[in-house]
């Protein structure tokens, strides 16, 4: 009872003691996530838990919207970052041998805390900094879950018997021994949690066959509410689509009629959505506007005219084909005209599609600098990329409702040839890249298509990233501000929890398995390549294993990986209305085994979507929900 009291009186005195956890003394804001920064459903960490840059910066938490922001937990993809001193990452699950971390040996464990059920997941070393330290450097430790984790759940992460590259055990660090071994301290960090630790973390993980004698660290966090992730999101689309219940209003700038081959009209014209940004134009400001009250609620701040493009295919405008509306998601830093490149052309001239794209608002082409401007001066500003990309998304939801609907397809303008040209029974989605990213949150929103195609996505962005070579520029400058590797990685999943409210990782469940209020089921098929430099199929595997995705049998494989996780299908079988994955082999050398991107001189991340096979499955699911093995095989080229 003294040493309670004492420690009590402490930590009046020392009000800061929630800025470092004491676990892991070595970098301030490890273990992440953790309940140590969790308390009444608040997150509470303080600037002061985050790194200091190159200047002196500190990210402001409360004015980057982490604290006070709404967020009432963690993310549900991770990465679960925690530190070991040269640690020996052999008899640990990597991701091509994921079941490793269902085995009852594991030495990692990640438990869901209420039912004790193990989750699979892999782990890796950082290795983002090779390129300045070829002769190594305090790596992260790495976790990552190989399903999204479920909303408003708590999950106990530990481990247990590591060694180091020496083969000598690691080390415990004195604060967890202290709660392992019972030993009382006067540090309020360590003993405000003593309770939690005897009464839940240890009995969950002796049940779960864990003596914590073993133990060299564990943990707790809970991930954030369903809410805090698709409040925003959802009170927009719910408001808009009140406001134009009536119908959208809609002008045509300019009309080209056959700008090129297989082309009848290109059409270009600005429709007047709902606005729900600050500011007009893209910017390190540019935020959402909130209702005071609810800060997971976004409110109207009238409406603005966006632009949008229209493709006509030549077979569908003199009714060689039928047309059906699909929407366009295009790549990173593109815009709406993507969608006249030729193999989208030559696919929609072949299939039927009219195409039509708005800009992905907040990593579209317009805001580039703004982004750059960002990483290189205050990622206290982040939030400008997730609140934009709640509008980009809106406006994608309203494009596809304008573009299906009868005053639409009754317009004169799209009838090139005095044939109406749009038959909107069936209603597609197509994204590739950043558009397959995003498509997989469209395709969770969407009242309107329910089947989709989401070609090289992946999630989330903090495994994306230090892996893609669309990235590099900006990760050098991410470097040079925070050069200390274990303290920058910790920003990719600080940065991730404020991504979620607009990234698969925030909506990817609610596409089948569990839809959002008032929306309908959705069913996607996805198509990855090996040796993508630019977005690694390690995230399109995450997204499909969350979703219950099918896969192939003879499904190619880039380093004899086991593929865990993925019911299979015979390679004569087909599939109804149910997600599928797709992987293509184009024969170039593997991608690296480590957080680094591949070469680019190998990408194949433009090879799918220009494959005629690849085109040929799509269309026959997109159609009729039927996915076959186009290729009779492994899908090799």
């Amino acid at each position: 009872e003294m040493m309670l009291l004492l420690w009590l009186c402490v930590g009046a005195v020392a009000a800061d003691w929630h800025t470092c956890d004491p676990l892991v003394p070595s970098v301030c804001g490890l273990p992440f996530p953790n309940n140590f920064w969790l308390s009444g459903g608040s997150l509470n960490f303080s600037s002061d838990t985050l790194p200091v840059d190159s200047t002196g910066q500190r990210i402001d938490v409360k004015a980057g919207g982490w604290v006070d922001g709404g967020l009432d937990g963690f993310g549900a993809s991770g990465p679960i970052q925690t530190y070991f001193p040269a640690l020996n990452t052999d008899n640990l699950p990597h991701w091509w041998n994921v079941e490793r971390s269902m085995e009852d040996d594991c030495p990692s464990l990640l438990l869901n805390a209420a039912t004790g059920e193990r989750v699979p997941h892999w782990v890796e070393l950082d290795h983002a900094s090779d390129h300045k330290y070829p002769d190594g450097y305090e790596r992260t430790l790495l976790v990552w879950p190989a399903v999204r984790l479920e909303d408003a759940t708590t999950y106990i992460v530990a481990f247990r018997q590591l060694s180091n590259t020496q083969g000598q055990p690691v080390p415990t660090t004195s604060a967890f021994a202290a709660l392992r071994d019972g030993h009382i301290t006067s540090d309020p960090a360590i003993e405000s949690r003593r309770s939690l630790y005897t009464t839940t973390i240890f009995p969950t993980l002796a049940k779960a066959g864990v003596a914590s004698a073993t133990l060299t660290l564990a943990w707790d966090f809970t991930v954030m509410s369903t809410t805090a992730q698709t409040g925003r999101m959802m009170s927009m689309r719910e408001d808009a689509f009140a406001r134009t219940s009536g119908g959208i209003d809609y002008v045509v700038v300019k009309k080209t009629d056959k700008p090129q081959r297989n082309v009848a009209r290109r059409i270009d014209g600005e429709m007047r959505a709902p606005w729900y940004l600050n500011q007009g134009e893209a910017g390190q400001g540019a935020r959402l506007v909130l209702d005071p009250t609810n800060p997971n609620r976004a409110v109207n701040n009238g409406e603005k005219w966006i632009p949008f493009v229209v493709m006509i295919p030549e077979a569908v405008a003199n009714g060689s084909v039928v047309g059906h509306p699909m929407s366009y998601g295009h790549g990173l830093f593109g815009d709406r005209t993507e969608i006249f490149e030729d193999f989208l052309v030559e696919e929609a001239n072949t299939y039927g599609y009219v195409v039509f794209a708005t800009d992905w608002l907040g990593m579209c082409k317009e805001d580039e600098v703004a982004l750059a401007l960002m990483i290189s001066e205050s990622l206290t500003n982040f939030a400008m990329v997730p609140d934009r990309l709640h509008q980009g998304m809106l406006n994608a939801l309203l494009m596809m409702r304008l573009g299906s609907s009868a005053v639409f397809a009754a317009d004169p303008v799209m009838q090139p040839l005095g044939i109406r040209t749009i038959n909107s029974t069936q209603r597609f989605y197509f994204g590739n890249s950043l558009g397959g990213i995003m498509g997989t949150v469209y395709m969770a929103l969407s009242t309107d298509v329910t089947r989709g195609v989401i070609v090289v996505g992946g999630a989330p962005f903090s495994l994306l990233l230090p892996r893609s070579n669309d990235f590099t520029p900006l990760f050098d400058v991410l470097k040079l501000r925070y050069p200390q590797p274990r303290e920058r990685m910790l920003l990719f999943s600080v940065i991730q929890m404020l991504w979620d409210r607009l990234e698969p990782t925030g909506y990817i469940h609610h596409i089948t398995r569990d839809p959002l209020p008032g929306t309908p089921k959705h069913h996607i098929l996805m198509h990855y390549g090996l040796g993508d430099a630019e977005v690694t199929w390690l995230g399109d595997q995450f997204i499909a294993r969350s979703i219950g995705a099918h896969m192939f049998q003879s499904n190619v494989r880039e380093r004899n990986e086991s593929l865990f996780g993925f019911p299979m299908l015979a390679d004569n079988a087909t599939l109804t209305d149910q997600n599928f994955i797709q992987g293509w082999d184009f024969g170039v050398p593997p991608v690296p085994i480590y957080d680094v991107p591949a070469m680019k001189k190998y990408d194949t991340h433009d090879y799918c979507r220009r494959s005629a096979v690849a085109q040929k499955q799509m269309h026959r699911f997109l159609a009729t929900g039927v996915v076959a093995n186009e290729c009779g095989g492994p899908c090799t080229h």
